[in-house]
């Protein structure tokens, strides 16, 4: 039976046209069943999913920006309310109205963003266009809560939940002839407002969030079509529903995931890659710091991931060494086998957005590292070695390294007893004027001088010099270090080492007070100023720099101390991901550190970089063992932040069994509140009819009682449930009674035949069983 059928029939037409007596009990039970009007119903939907959206977004920054996320939601609803203004004009006026209003909440989109204002004038949309699209190509890859300090990537962030919420409200109520805008395209920009920040991070309570979601969505879809008496007991269901989800979604929630969208993610990314340049410049720090993930280490321990080692400084700034390439790391290692085994551990690492020829390792390297496909060849100084391809995203290795962390107790009393390999880390070129006032060592008449500091406990012996002159005829000339650092570009380094040198007992003792000289009256900046371009600016002029000039600087204390040194880069430790049990390593942990050798020991990497630096921050504070712990990503790989707290403890089952008895409760009154409702709103012809769409057994246009009788012998209880409404519909008595129980049965029965067990439940639904002993009459209650 169509709507129409019905439709025809309730109104007084019978089935061949003649006029037929209707009681007005049956109209006023055809019209009962008010709705609440569509603009209020789901405009508070919108608003409601579009706020829980919004603020799960801007999770996605680190502090968190909630209140971007309030302004997204008012810009959202400015532009309901203009909207619909807009339905209440003609044709024209309201096409030019909807178009001026899109405008304009997409222009509130961009300020709620944190967008200057300025920009959104056409004469400035090109710049606007550059700097988001800058922002957009530095997204795939980098890791959230988003940490870093480019601007135009934390926008690009906040822009995205912002145009969400205003293009969702445009979808949701754009006027149309035939109805009020696209539900289904506004649910869709809805979820993705909670489903993206959702894969990216781990929240608490996701079962409670996924919950919250679920009843959100069904009022968006089903509040507006719902009768005012119907809204609650249909809250109730819903809510029932939830709270039995959150019963069974902890069980089905295993360590295996049946789709692992995460890993899906990282693999399908269009990423780009980054390079770095490891040398020192000293001038304003260009390395990418965009929060982009470069490799992912497994490691027993965690340990500065070096990239290079800068053994040779030229005057001017600490470089890789031209010299002393070998496959041999006897060089590299202490002699003391127990140090060995105590410190030595093996290490896999994953290629994410890092574009390199050189390994990326930790400490020393003992022999070369392995990989499939790729040939490991020794560059520059031992323990460096090169790819014989550029490594790139997907690629993995594994390196035996000596990472070193020893006590304070240990490197104080580890003597200062040097091999005489160690003698070329003791040294540095340095500039000094010759007889025709040449200084720089790119000139002509430039003299190269190198001086060697003599070892720690060689107190009194003068500093061995040699100059290679460029004078015709004077060749190399063996002189005396000490005069000519007098007068060097770095005199007052020298007499600044000579000052700390006096007030030190032990190498280790001398390290510490050089450390605590750059921590007094010293400041981060990662654009120093011009006096900081050279090292001896920044100890006593500029005082302000970032990694390259704090670890230069304490190189070239700790040399001219008589203490071999040299300069390492790379990355700090990172951060660690329980749940793979992997550092996890970003563009903001690119550093540069100090490695200071001690017999017995080794290598062993010192930090002088202000901790509130990015990579010092990522890496926690200076411990005992000269490494800090790295901050941990709890199980699912997010940091605990405060902002974007996470967990990896699920619900407690006290919890979910209360829950679970509530949701019972609520399953029962509602179920009862929802079946007194229907009951007393719906007609037994609309009742029918509703069953019929609901079943997929809808008629065909025209079709009438009489008909839908016939069409049903073959069931003689589904056929009976018929023939009591037809003779009820022309009964000209009230009160008359309804169909049986067993009759209404038949009807279920009839309407389930031939579909199965999926047919049976929707049969059900359609047509509900009712409380034994109530039967339905033609009267006032329908």
């Amino acid at each position: 039976m169509s709507s129409t059928a019905v439709t025809r029939l309730v109104s007084g037409r019978s089935s061949n046209g003649r006029p037929v007596v209707t009681p007005p009990n049956v109209r006023m039970a055809a019209a009962d069943g008010r709705r609440l009007p569509l603009a209020l119903a789901r405009g508070m939907a919108f608003a409601a999913l579009a706020a829980f959206g919004a603020l799960h977004w801007m999770v996605m920054l680190e502090p968190t920006a909630s209140g971007r996320a309030v302004s997204a939601v008012g810009a959202g609803m400015l532009a309901v309310l203009a909207l619909l203004a807009a339905a209440r004009l003609r044709p024209v006026a309201r096409a030019v109205a909807s178009l001026a209003a899109a405008a304009a909440a997409l222009a509130l989109a961009f300020l709620a963003a944190g967008l200057a204002d300025e920009l959104l004038r056409p004469d400035r949309w090109g710049t606007l266009a550059a700097s988001i699209g800058r922002g957009l190509s530095a997204l795939p890859g980098a890791r959230v809560p988003y940490r870093g300090i480019d601007e135009w990537t934390r926008l690009v962030i906040t822009l995205g939940g912002t145009v969400l919420v205003a293009l969702a409200a445009l979808s949701a109520f754009w006027p149309r002839r035939a109805g009020t805008g696209f539900p289904l395209a506004a649910l869709i920009l809805l979820v993705m407002l909670y489903v993206v920040p959702a894969v990216a991070l781990d929240f608490d309570a996701e079962f409670l969030r996924g919950a919250l979601l679920v009843l959100l969505v069904l009022a968006f879809l089903r509040l507006e079509r719902l009768g005012v008496r119907e809204a609650g007991a249909a809250a109730g269901l819903g809510v029932a529903a939830a709270v039995l989800g959150l019963m069974v979604a902890p069980a089905l929630d295993g360590d295996n995931p049946w789709w692992d969208y995460e890993t899906w993610a990282l693999s399908t990314a269009a990423s780009r890659s980054t390079s770095f340049s490891w040398n020192h410049d000293y001038g304003p720090l260009d390395w990418p710091r965009d929060g982009r993930e470069m490799i992912r280490v497994k490691a027993r321990q965690q340990s500065y991931w070096k990239a290079q080692n800068l053994d040779s400084f030229d005057g001017r700034r600490w470089k890789r060494a031209a010299f002393g390439s070998s496959e041999n790391p006897d060089y590299e290692l202490p002699s003391d086998v127990r140090s060995l085994a105590r410190w030595t551990q093996t290490i896999e690492v994953s290629v994410r957005n890092l574009r390199s020829r050189t390994f990326v390792t930790a400490g020393i390297v003992v022999g070369a590292p392995t990989m499939p496909n790729r040939a490991a060849i020794p560059a520059g100084p031992p323990g460096i070695w090169v790819a014989s391809r550029t490594l790139h995203r997907g690629d993995s290795y594994k390196a035996r390294v000596y990472t070193p962390r020893p006590s304070e107790r240990e490197l104080d009393s580890a003597g200062s007893t040097y091999e005489r390999e160690l003698a070329g880390f003791r040294a540095l070129q340095i500039n000094v004027p010759d007889a025709s006032g040449a200084k720089s060592p790119g000139t002509a008449l430039a003299p190269e001088t190198r001086v060697v500091f003599p070892e720690w406990n060689a107190t009194g012996a003068p500093v061995e010099a040699r100059r290679e002159s460029y004078r015709p005829g004077v060749g190399i000339e063996d002189l005396r270090g000490d005069k000519l650092l007098e007068r060097s570009d770095l005199q007052r380094t020298w007499s600044l080492a000579k000052r700390i040198r006096r007030g030190a007992s032990t190498p280790f003792d001398y390290v510490r007070s050089v450390e605590a000289y750059l921590r007094r009256g010293f400041g981060y900046t990662e654009t120093p100023p011009v006096a900081a371009r050279t090292l001896e600016g920044f100890l006593f002029d500029a005082k302000r720099g970032y990694c390259q000039q704090y670890s230069g600087a304490m190189a070239l204390l700790l040399r001219m101390g008589g203490i071999p040194a040299r300069v390492a880069t790379g990355f700090t430790a990172g951060s660690f991901d329980r749940r793979s049990r992997e550092y996890v390593v970003r563009d903001l942990d690119a550093h540069s550190w100090v490695e200071a050798w001690f017999p017995t020991i080794g290598w062993v990497p010192f930090d002088p970089t202000p901790s509130s630096a990015p990579p010092r921050s990522q890496g926690g504070e200076r411990g005992a063992a000269v490494l800090g712990e790295a901050p941990d990503l709890g199980a699912q790989g997010v940091a605990d932040t405060g902002a974007g707290r996470v967990s990896d403890s699920g619900l407690p089952w006290g919890r979910i069994a209360a829950l679970g008895l509530l949701g019972l409760a609520l399953v029962a009154v509602a179920v009862s509140a929802l079946r007194r409702g229907r009951r007393a709103s719906l007609s037994p012809l609309l009742e029918l009819e509703r069953a019929l769409r609901r079943a997929r057994r809808t008629p065909a246009p025209g079709a009438t009682l009489q008909g839908l009788e016939s069409a049903f012998a073959g069931s003689p209880a589904a056929a009976a449930y018929v023939r009591v409404l037809r003779e009820q519909r022309y009964a000209r008595r009230r009160g008359a009674a309804g169909p049986t129980g067993a009759q209404r049965r038949g009807l279920r029965a009839e309407l389930a035949r031939g579909g199965g067990v999926p047919a049976r439940l929707r049969a059900w639904w359609a047509l509900p069983p009712r409380p034994p002993g109530r039967r339905r009459t033609l009267d006032a209650h329908g």
